[in-house]
């Protein structure tokens, strides 16, 4: 194993971890030092990759975010030839092979947010954040420059929904992931249905 799957297996241990801990005695009911013992780290080491407790149970990253737009916008993570919306959907394919995609743990997730009601809006709040960071990324991307140029955060919403689309069905209790499509395949399908929606005239219901 590599030092870059170490570490991103180092930080998923910290994020089921908090997540179990929470579901158990709340958010309030444990503390870094104790998480921290649990996975066998210091708290250095949390620091280094979350910025407080909130966010390694919600999974944000210290600069995990910012590194891959970076990368997007030079070109180095996915093809220069793709159009705008085309090019989001695969950073988010990529961003998927980084951290993974696991309905066991989006199960952990759901039961975080019973358990703890108000980590609902931090999820959005951040979800937000970051949304808006992509559509800057491809303004920088694509040269929209103009700030009346209103098109980055067209796409990057669209694209959002595409993602809560897919994310919705692969999620779903009754999806079968043995036999189903992986979340890549649903959502470059997704994207295509999408596509074939905004061009048809309405008397094609075949595409």
């Amino acid at each position: 194993m590599s030092t870059t799957e170490r570490t991103r297996a180092l930080r998923r241990r910290m994020v089921v971890e908090a997540r179990r801990a929470t579901i158990e005695h709340g958010l309030h009911g444990f503390t870094i030092e104790q998480l921290c013992e649990t996975v066998g780290v210091s708290r250095r080491t949390f620091f280094n990759h979350f910025a407080s407790k909130d966010d390694a149970v919600l999974g944000i990253e210290q600069g995990a975010t910012e590194e891959l737009l970076a990368a997007y916008v030079d070109g180095s993570l996915v093809p220069a030839d793709l159009d705008p919306l085309g090019s989001i959907v695969a950073l988010a394919i990529e961003h998927v092979h980084v951290v993974g995609i696991d309905r066991a743990d989006e199960a952990l997730v759901r039961r975080v947010f019973e358990r703890e009601p108000a980590m609902v809006a931090k999820f959005l709040a951040a979800a937000e954040v970051q949304l808006a960071a992509v559509g800057q990324a491809v303004r920088q991307r694509f040269g929209w420059t103009d700030p009346d140029d209103r098109r980055a955060q067209l796409v990057a919403e669209a694209a959002a929904g595409l993602l809560k689309v897919s994310a919705g069905e692969y999620f779903d209790d009754a999806f079968d992931e043995t036999s189903g499509p992986t979340f890549d395949a649903l959502l470059t399908e997704n994207l295509r249905q999408l596509r074939a929606a905004i061009t048809t005239t309405g008397q094609d219901h075949t595409a």
